[in-house]
């Protein structure tokens, strides 16, 4: 998937009444719920993330969208995706740690007797940085996200993709 994907809904609730009703349901804590639609917004705007309950992670994919009076209801469009923090981070922390492996591979060429410190000094990083990289890699579809947010999304206010 690319980084973000267009979405076009329409609802025949006005922006009004889809804030109301949103701003309900978000405010209740829905304690024995597994995993739940969670948001904020306006009349003008929301943003949606589908989140497992004791599972927050800040990269999951979220539904940013615009809401616009339309037709006697509510044009919803905006994005699908990942959130740009979630996209950059893996940059930051390969980018982090290289620098000291770079450290470590230096010190282990250019200090005599550094051996033992110079591969802690690299090997640890290293494997920090492919731990890392397998926990970005594992993150769950965000095909499943994004289609149990529409659900939420036509369930709730009767949103359905704009003809």
């Amino acid at each position: 998937m690319a980084d973000s994907e267009a979405i076009d809904l329409y609802s025949p609730l006005s922006p009004e009444a889809i804030a109301r009703k949103l701003k309900k349901i978000m405010d209740d804590p829905m304690p024995d719920a597994k995993a739940r639609v969670l948001g904020k917004g306006s009349e003008r705007d929301m943003t949606l993330r589908y989140r497992q309950r004791d599972a927050r992670t800040n990269m999951e994919p979220v539904l940013d969208a615009l809401m616009e009076p339309h037709n006697g209801g509510t044009r919803i469009t905006g994005t699908f995706g990942t959130p740009p923090g979630a996209r950059y981070f893996p940059y930051v922390w390969v980018g982090f740690l290289s620098l000291f492996v770079i450290g470590g591979v230096l010190a282990f060429m250019y200090i005599p007797g550094a051996g033992l410190f110079a591969t802690f000094f690299a090997g640890i990083p290293m494997l920090m940085i492919f731990g890392g990289l397998a926990a970005f890699r594992a993150q769950p579809s965000p095909a499943a996200d994004k289609a149990k947010i529409l659900a939420f999304l036509a369930r709730e206010i009767d949103a359905r993709p704009s003809a």
